[in-house]
């Protein structure tokens, strides 16, 4: 199954973290004992190593019911270094949707190095995610051909295949019943109130949080919000336009890329022409073994995988390039740059519970007419909502509240944060959130798409936030300083 995310958070949020139990025998990290007994104490493999607390709490599959299986949710807690810590932990909400929090924690914790002077980091796997009772689909096998990375999007066949060999009723993992399983964790713990940091699906995660459980929330920090109402993926025909447009504003403006690629435009052209009689060919070496194939590449995957490059401002610094090979009919570079892109996204994220929560939460609110005003005249078109809609019918879909698209109204402290061109959650979503979020303060941070450009800075403005806990007085300045890297050219 081709296994390119939706939503999923950027590389900074991506590193993965190994636990392994502490020789201690002491039940204590850090001098500190755990805040549940049913933590123990285990080894967080960042740096040189700390001592941290790991367990795994049980909730019912079915919370409605209260009956029948019982599942396993991960969570690690990274104590705080202060002897006299915080009482509110910063809660962390991966992306996705499907993306397992402890297996980012090392890049987490690294971003909020100045939060967790004094305040608990908490990470839980989502249920159906990482080690939280996941629902996996089989990616292309280590010695699969290559043209399984270029195959179109959710093949029904595979589809059905992962359908059938899951124990969980896929439809009981939505984001409002796992963000009821988190409250229910938080108890647990013994953390009267907590702050969120989520990032890309797990804005909406938060959001969701904050509705169905205000009174336990200090703040909020929400990084490329993807808000309730967004229907996944139907802004991304538009947002990939977009996203190609600044890149071809940005070589006009750099002499050496103007230089090199002065009819930029009119090689995307010829590029998109290239597609006119079907899928192209490029030939290819195989990353896992050395040997070349040749494969066929779809229209919709290589729009759609130009998109994901766009996600990163550094890793579409290439783009004209590869643009510009495109046009001339080599698609090589590309070809190479979706295999990197897809084993990378295939282990970051459970493909099945990505399923549940955007056939249950996004897709059923479409209407076609939604479907043909976004996608008209795109060169994405509707590939990506038509494929997904077909795999929801194979896949089914779990109970939605018909009130969920609507705004979230809470009075708590909230940090929006967008990117100016990204192509997964544009800044649009994040303007409709604040405009119906009374204490928020939305920050569109230029020159950044899905990731970070300006990383200290940002990571600076997060971290200060989640201190004092409102955003008055907030100094975001340096964000505005965040500038785009030069683009790439032959020979550079």
């Amino acid at each position: 199954m081709r296994l390119l995310s939706a939503l999923a958070v950027a590389a900074p949020l991506s590193a993965t973290l190994f636990v392994s139990p502490s020789p201690a025998q002491e039940r204590s990290a850090d001098g500190r004992p755990p805040p549940a007994e049913w933590l123990e104490p285990c080894r967080f493999a960042v740096g040189n190593g700390r001592d941290a607390w790991c367990g795994t709490y049980e909730v019912w599959e079915n919370r409605e019911a209260a009956e029948g299986r019982r599942i396993g949710l991960r969570v690690l807690v990274l104590p705080a270094r202060s002897p006299t810590p915080d009482p509110d932990p910063v809660w962390f909400l991966h992306g996705g949707p499907g993306g397992a929090a402890t297996e980012a924690a090392g890049g987490v914790a690294q971003m909020l190095t100045s939060v967790n002077e004094t305040k608990d980091l908490v990470f839980v796997d989502q249920r159906g995610t990482g080690a939280s009772s996941p629902i996996d689909c089989d990616g292309p096998a280590t010695d699969a051909p290559l043209q399984e990375f270029f195959d179109p999007f959710l093949e029904l066949d595979d589809v059905r295949r992962c359908l059938e060999k899951q124990e969980a009723d896929v439809r009981l993992y939505t984001t409002p019943i796992a963000m009821d399983d988190y409250d229910e964790v938080r108890e647990a713990l013994g953390y009267e109130t907590i702050n969120l940091f989520g990032g890309s699906y797990g804005t909406r995660a938060g959001l969701v949080y904050l509705r169905r459980h205000p009174e336990t929330v200090r703040s909020a920090a929400l990084k490329g919000v993807a808000p309730t109402n967004m229907r996944n993926p139907l802004p991304f025909a538009r947002a990939l336009e977009r996203g190609i447009e600044a890149i071809f504003t940005a070589c006009e403006t750099e002499p050496e890329c103007a230089a090199a690629y002065p009819q930029l435009r009119g090689d995307w052209e010829r590029a998109k022409a290239r597609f006119e009689d079907g899928p192209v060919t490029a030939e290819v070496e195989d990353p896992r073994n050395g040997r070349r194939e040749t494969v066929r590449i779809p229209r919709g995957v290589f729009a759609d995988g130009l998109r994901h490059i766009l996600y990163s401002i550094h890793d579409s610094r290439g783009l004209p390039r590869m643009i510009h090979e495109a046009a001339d009919g080599d698609f090589a570079r590309f070809a190479r740059e979706e295999i990197r892109q897809s084993i990378g996204f295939g282990e970051l994220l459970s493909m099945g519970m990505f399923m549940t929560v955007t056939c249950s939460e996004d897709l059923r609110f479409m209407t076609e007419e939604e479907i043909r005003r976004e996608t008209a005249g795109t060169f994405l078109g509707d590939y990506r909502i038509r494929r997904q809609l077909a795999a929801c019918e194979v896949w089914g879909r779990g109970e939605i509240d018909e009130g969920y698209t609507r705004p979230v109204r809470v009075e708590n402290p909230v940090l929006l944060i967008s990117g100016e061109y990204d192509t997964a959650t544009p800044p649009e979503g994040g303007a409709w959130v604040a405009e119906h979020l009374p204490n928020s303060r939305h920050i569109i941070v230029p020159n950044e798409s899905h990731g970070f450009v300006n990383a200290p800075c940002e990571f600076g403005v997060i971290n200060r936030f989640l201190e004092a806990g409102t955003h008055e007085g907030l100094d975001a300045s340096c964000l505005e300083e965040t500038r785009r890297p030069k683009l790439i050219v032959e020979g550079s």
